[in-house]
């Protein structure tokens, strides 16, 4: 159990870091170049989990070089992505779509999908071998 909840710690650490760049290049893109809040949206997370995976490979679980790869990550962050990107859209549509509005729907998204991303990294992704 000690083990699951220091893995659990650093994931939320590691996913800290991935909500900085993807709202970060979200509200750049979307503010600063007038990219849709959609297309914004997937490029801040293509490159949030690029980062996220190297960061939980090396630094959540330990994982030996060879353990996983980027391809099955991001395939199997989709299924987290959709329910992060739902709640992303559907916030957008009551809420708006000003920098706030952004972040909000945006944390909204990540905090829904965090357990269902850890168990999908921890199980699939990351295991022991």
């Amino acid at each position: 159990m000690q083990i699951i909840a220091g893995q659990l710690l650093r994931f939320c650490l590691v996913g800290g870091i991935g909500f900085v760049i993807d709202a970060g290049l979200t509200v750049l893109l979307t503010q600063a170049l007038h990219w849709a809040p959609q297309a914004s949206r997937v490029v801040g997370f293509l490159i949030a989990a690029t980062v996220t995976w190297e960061l939980n490979r090396r630094f959540t679980f330990r994982a030996a070089r060879r353990t996983s790869s980027l391809p099955p990550y991001l395939a199997l962050a989709a299924i987290g992505a959709a329910v992060n990107f739902g709640i992303f859209i559907v916030w957008l549509k009551i809420a708006g779509t000003t920098t706030a509005q952004l972040l909000l729907g945006i944390a909204l998204g990540a905090a829904a999908a965090l357990s269902l991303n850890f168990t999908i990294s921890r199980r699939f992704i990351f295991r022991a071998r």
